[in-house]
């Protein structure tokens, strides 16, 4: 669907357009909302607004870090700022950058009261906004968090779309009945949900007006052409390298991520980013397992560039059923074996990955060194077709037709 671009650069659809977008923290990690929008910018005004996390803070470094983050850019102003561009974001004119709102807010949804208080700081923070920076344009709202349903009945919003990207009641961590409650507000308000994977379409479509699919899409060129980096601590890995890359936390299987690094010494196992909500010491009876920690995004490709096959080993149960892992088409576009634990979204791509059960995982990882399962022609073609470019205009597509 073509339309959305074409329609905006006329300027008959989104070009008097300012999309109010409610998701992660703009150019911290580039999550699939800030992929769409890194597209969408050029052709219309944006107003991100940076939320505090949904899980309920612990007194961990990671959480007391992220605390303190967030608290000091409550007072700093808001500014426009460059997103997860590995083309050269910062380069870009200041037209094509989001007006980034980090309002205070309580760290909490857990109680009505809580919910209540963050909506009616959040409005009067948009409100602000769109009054001072995009008066007389018509405003979009577009949340990936179910935690504004009072901004999804609020008439200064011409359309309202909840994009759904994971199943936030099932999150570790996370009050799974506050936001359900949220959620349903929010199916029941919004104009359009657009949901990420299969099964969440299935489970949500019914409550709610109108709902569609858009799976995830992913920058081809930015995993398929790099080089390894001679800085990276892979550098000097001896034997092959095998990892994974993204949010290490209770959705990954520890127990067959161990058991292959075990079953195969000689190898390096490796984890590209942060760990968060897992036990201190969880794997120090693993040598060969190494954990790298968070990297740019723009230098991402060269340490996977050292990889020997990627891997996906997340735990398969309800806690993991609707989610369709940002990082597996990524994954895919290195070109290197995959294997993955059969998610629903990881049985959907099974013709160009391998996926392994659990108890299977550890002995197929080592097989796949051995004899990699590849469709090299299948794969170029169904990718070409998954650009976030692609996506973009899909999701433009969607939110400018009907009434």
């Amino acid at each position: 669907m073509n339309e959305g671009f074409a329609r905006a650069e006329t300027g008959a659809g989104i070009g008097n357009t300012v999309f109010v977008v409610f998701s992660d923290d703009w150019g911290r990690h580039p999550s699939s909302c800030q992929h769409l929008f890194r597209h969408i910018l050029p052709h219309a005004r944006v107003i991100w607004v940076d939320t505090i996390g949904l899980r309920t803070p612990r007194l961990s470094l990671y959480d007391i870090r992220r605390a303190l983050q967030v608290t000091l850019a409550w007072f700093r102003p808001a500014k426009k700022k460059a997103g997860p561009d590995p083309a050269g974001a910062a380069s870009r004119p200041a037209a094509q950058r989001p007006l980034v709102l980090k309002p205070a807010m309580w760290p909490s949804f857990r109680r009505n009261w809580c919910a209540a208080l963050n909506q009616r700081l959040l409005s009067r923070a948009v409100h602000r906004a769109l009054k001072a920076a995009a008066p007389g344009r018509t405003a979009v709202l577009v949340s990936t968090l179910p935690i504004v349903p009072s901004l999804f009945r609020d008439p200064v919003f011409r359309k309202k779309i909840y994009y759904c990207v994971d199943d936030f009641t099932e999150w570790h961590g996370i009050d799974g009945e506050a936001m359900r409650r949220l959620e349903n507000r929010t199916l029941q308000a919004c104009d359009l949900m657009i949901a990420t994977s299969g099964p969440i379409l299935e489970a949500r479509a019914p409550l709610t007006r109108s709902a569609s699919l858009l799976t995830h899409g992913v920058d081809v060129d930015h995993f398929s052409r790099a080089l390894p980096d001679p800085s990276s601590p892979l550098a000097g890995a001896s034997g092959p390298v095998i990892g994974m890359f993204g949010v290490f936390d209770r959705r990954i299987d520890g127990n067959a991520l161990r058991a292959a690094a075990l079953l195969m010494p000689h190898a390096t196992f490796a984890v590209v980013g942060p760990v968060v909500d897992r036990a201190p010491g969880e794997f120090k009876d693993v040598p060969n397992l190494r954990f790298l920690g968070s990297v740019p995004y723009a230098e991402l490709p060269g340490h996977v560039a050292h990889f020997d096959a990627c891997i996906l080993p997340y735990v398969v149960d309800r806690t993991t059923h609707n989610i369709n892992p940002l990082k597996l088409k990524e994954y895919l576009a290195t070109g290197k074996p995959v294997v993955a634990t059969p998610l629903p979204e990881a049985v959907r791509l099974g013709r160009f990955l391998t996926l392994a059960d659990p108890e299977e995982f550890p002995r197929a990882v080592a097989a796949c060194l051995e004899a990699p399962r590849t469709d090299a022609a299948g794969l170029a073609d169904f990718l070409r077709g998954e650009s976030w470019e692609a996506k973009s205009r899909i999701f433009l597509g969607e939110i400018l037709k009907g009434p």
